[in-house]
């Protein structure tokens, strides 16, 4: 099959698949007047309306951090995400914790996008072959994809850094998840993103 056969099909297959799996942060912001540096102790809360994905992802931050931070997954401490609660705060700062982070889904954005159908390919002038009907050989190589509807998903992330015990954002971030294959994708693809951004500020150790 000719190279520019193969190249055809294979960005076809790429644009059906939505180029997907591929998240990033948009905008991210530090407050300048902050000098408290690395936390010393960490609880780590996930705002999403399903509760077992909620726990697993919490655990999952915990556990990237370890053995970098203390840190405890907010359900562990029996809390809901209710960092702004000042009841919740205070419970915070008495169990030694200094800061929190927080990760909340800001919404799930779908679009549909028409992939138009792509042009007949014939094989290269070397592949041609000799004999009384010169056009028959092209027909094992000819290739014609119909138009596709494809659908495309955004999954965005808001992500805060906020000091104890006075419930102070001094970092956030906002990400975006272009066609994760699920929910756990987007918590797997964002943890090693979100850790680097923050090492890179100081607010995490390093490794």
């Amino acid at each position: 099959m000719p190279n520019r056969l193969i190249l055809t099909m294979l960005a076809a297959v790429f644009l059906l698949a939505g180029c997907g799996g591929i998240s990033t942060i948009k905008t991210s912001w530090r407050d300048g007047a902050d000098t408290a540096g690395t936390p010393r102790k960490l609880a780590v809360f996930v705002v999403v309306k399903d509760d077992n994905l909620r726990r697993m992802a919490e655990n999952r931050v915990v556990q990237s951090l370890q053995p970098g931070i203390a840190a405890e997954a907010a359900h562990q401490l029996g809390l809901g995400p209710e960092i702004e609660n000042p009841d919740v705060r205070k419970r915070l700062a008495e169990a030694g914790f200094d800061a929190a982070l927080l990760a909340r889904l800001v919404s799930v954005d779908k679009t549909q996008a028409l992939v138009p159908a792509q042009p007949p390919f014939l094989p290269e002038p070397f592949l041609w072959r000799r004999g009384p009907y010169p056009f028959y050989p092209f027909y094992p190589y000819t290739y014609t994809t119909s138009p596709q509807v494809i659908e495309n998903t955004r999954v965005i992330v808001e992500t805060l850094l906020y000091r104890l015990p006075e419930g102070k954002p001094v970092w956030t971030a906002v990400s975006e998840s272009f066609n994760p294959a699920s929910s756990s994708e987007v918590v797997e693809d964002l943890i090693p993103l979100i850790g680097r951004r923050l090492r890179d500020e100081g607010l995490l150790p390093g490794r």
